[in-house]
């Protein structure tokens, strides 16, 4: 370590401070990057590290490493400190824990962060991210890092990945090497008179405010904090998550930098953390960001989904595949928000968990009736909201009467705290109902793709797991099931003869490989494009053989039904182009699928006609596993574009308009054509 003092003006150029900071000469870029940025010979805005850190039109992260949306993301705490009553767990404890958890939600995917992995357990030791508390260690193991890299690896058979609950914004420093170096080098927060800004008072020690801009630009985030975090723990990596509790963003009054300069670090931090660990970022909560900016598609899950009462999520405009997340309860309340209502929110689990790690209490419930209900929701495409009613795909409605209710073709699948719905992360058809209050005797219509099942075998959930409770009950007629539930009692159902415990492995449903993009062609698509068939809106269709394509969503637009303008669509029944499009506010799929088992070539043609500025993504998904195969973020498409590729088997391709709160103008997304070809050897 060195000291340096250095003479310089501030931004202002109104009085000259001298600053006397320690620098480890490991890049001395980043010295002379500090040394310009404090001077004001360089903008914050001019020297954004990595592109996508700027925020605006194109700029993303998405698609995320975990879909958060499909998981189960909840905490475990380890040691909440040395105020706290909570019972503190080591590495086998928290394992049990796992393992509970994974028998009491059927084996969803999950992930979960631990909470006090650090120092002396939870605010503590921060920002330094090194020493790990030893009350996770267990007997066998050296150390109690040793103790927490083995249940990484250990939760992985209970259908969980084991991340960490981290801090940025708080800084201690008397627990902790890195605070009073944080305190040295000026990353802590000055207001206008120099003083250190506090933040709360957490475990019996103040925790001072840490600057996201000097954070970042001083390189103490990169050097001093994430880079020793990862190669302490390798398995991190694998869990491609980690969550930054209470990520505020903050202006810096001593040195004139603005909440804005401060967001747009936190991007970089977000960036940098997800380009070379493969890991994303999740935080807490979006309260306090500047006007006109937000997370979305940098951030995808949020802990407290509906704290931002000023700038609330907009479920209509922001697909939970960008963001979602649990607790949709506004702060301090326990009024549920709009979109926690009518589009669901996952359970968190953590006060299930405080209360008894070995019975949780409440358990089952909270899994039922939140996050059962969010997940399935997720699956699905949002049609329509009018403030009543939400309108989703697969003929699926929810309304709020004072508590949710799910219908599909007019049938229940949630009434309140009564549940009937498929648990559709499993490989095999299985259901979980659940009842707060219990009932004698009440009948659920079984879903369509049920239409075979004659007779079904009913598990009681446990937290040891399945207990076999009826075998063998007939199915009615109509696709009618009728059984009895205890009070707060969960049951698996299964048709007869299935081992609801067996790990079932599914086969990809398709395959597909991008060809690439051609900005050339435009309209005119008949003598490169379209000789097997083609599905044009607004002037037909023509199918290859042996092909079938349904779409999900959508309705057809007309800007122009004949125009000769070379960027709208050939129509094959007129002399002049069509400008047309198949489209949707916010998302819509196209679903193909080639029964010849063979490969096939095939274009999509979009197409921003009026030039509005529209912003899309186009995910190619397998129909099985839901998983994304191919994205590409489309923007500057006034002129027309083809995204081309090469498909096999059963596919679906999602259509996605961006909006955030940092580009609102695109007002849909859509496709003008759709062209099959065979394909080229």
């Amino acid at each position: 370590m060195q000291v340096f003092q250095l003479f310089f003006l501030t931004r202002s150029n109104k009085k000259i401070l001298k600053i006397c900071f320690k620098v480890k000469i490991i890049n001395p870029v980043n010295l002379l990057l500090t040394v310009l940025l404090l001077s004001g010979i360089l903008s914050p805005r001019l020297v954004a590290q990595q592109p996508e850190a700027k925020g605006g039109y194109g700029d993303m992260l998405y698609p995320f490493v975990n879909d958060y949306d499909q998981t189960l993301t909840y905490k475990i705490g380890v040691d909440y400190g040395k105020t706290s009553e909570t019972p503190k767990l080591n590495a086998d404890e928290v394992l049990q824990v796992i393992r509970r958890i994974d028998h009491l939600t059927r084996g969803i995917p999950k992930i979960v962060y631990l909470v006090g992995w650090q120092y002396a357990g939870h605010d503590t030791g921060y920002p330094s991210l090194l020493s790990v508390n030893p009350v996770l260690k267990c007997g066998n193991d050296t150390t109690s890092l040793a103790s927490l890299r083995r249940l990484m690896r250990e939760a992985e058979k209970y259908h969980t990945k084991v991340s960490l609950h981290v801090n940025f914004s708080d800084c201690y420093l008397d627990d902790n090497p890195l605070g009073p170096e944080y305190q040295d080098r000026d990353i802590l927060v000055r207001e206008t008179d120099g003083r250190h800004r506090q933040g709360y008072v957490w475990n019996d020690h103040m925790a001072y405010r840490a600057s996201n801009f000097r954070n970042w630009y001083q390189g103490t985030f990169r050097i001093e904090q994430i880079d020793p975090l990862f190669e302490m723990i390798p398995e991190l990596k694998k869990s491609g998550s980690l969550h930054p509790d209470a990520w505020y963003n903050t202006d810096d009054p001593y040195y004139q930098v603005n909440n804005c300069e401060d967001v747009r670090a936190m991007r970089e931090m977000t960036v940098y953390v997800r380009k070379k660990y493969n890991v994303d970022l999740t935080t807490e909560f979006d309260l306090g960001r500047p006007q006109n900016e937000d997370f979305v598609l940098y951030h995808p899950m949020i802990w407290h989904l509906g704290w931002n009462e000023r700038n609330p999520y907009e479920p209509m405009k922001v697909p939970s595949y960008f963001i979602t997340g649990g607790d949709a309860f506004f702060w301090g309340s326990e009024d549920l928000s709009e979109p926690g209502k009518f589009f669901g929110f996952s359970a968190t689990l953590e006060s299930e968990i405080n209360e008894n790690p070995v019975t949780l209490p409440g358990g089952l419930k909270t899994f039922a009736t939140r996050t059962l209900p969010w997940y399935y929701l997720n699956r699905l495409l949002r049609d329509d909201f009018n403030g009543d009613t939400a309108w989703f795909s697969d003929n699926v409605m929810v309304t709020y009467p004072g508590k949710m209710e799910i219908r599909q073709n007019g049938e229940f699948l949630l009434e309140g705290n009564e549940v009937f719905i498929p648990a559709l992360w499993k490989n095999h058809l299985e259901i979980v109902a659940y009842s707060v209050t219990g009932y004698q005797s009440r009948t659920w219509k079984l879903p369509d793709t049920w239409d075979q099942v004659g007779k079904v075998d009913l598990y009681a959930i446990t937290t040891t797991g399945l207990s076999a409770k009826s075998l063998d009950v007939k199915v009615l007629p109509g696709g009618y099931l009728r059984f009895g539930l205890a009070p707060d009692e969960g049951m698996a159902v299964v048709p007869s003869g299935t081992d609801p415990e067996r790990e079932i492995k599914r086969d990809p449903s398709g395959e597909v490989v991008f060809c690439g993009i051609d900005e050339q062609t435009k309209g005119l698509w008949q003598k490169k494009y379209g000789s097997d068939g083609y599905s044009i809106p607004g002037a037909g269709e023509s199918i290859p053989d042996g092909t079938k394509i349904t779409f999900i969503s959508g309705d057809t637009q007309y800007w122009e039904n004949e125009t000769q303008d070379i960027q709208a669509v050939q129509n094959p029944f007129g002399k002049d182009n069509i400008a047309a499009a198949r489209s949707h506010p916010l998302h819509e799929i196209i679903e193909f699928n080639f029964e010849d088992e063979k490969e096939h070539e095939v274009a999509l043609y979009l197409l921003d006609w009026d030039r509005k500025g529209r912003w899309s993504v186009v995910d190619i998904i397998d129909v099985n596993s839901r998983k994304v195969l191919h994205s590409y973020n489309l923007t500057d498409y006034a002129q027309g574009v083809y995204l081309t590729y090469k498909m096999k088997g059963k596919l679906q391709c999602r259509l996605t308009n961006i909006w955030t709160r940092r580009y609102t103008k695109s007002p849909d997304v859509g496709f003008s054509a759709i062209f099959f070809d065979p394909v080229k050897h």
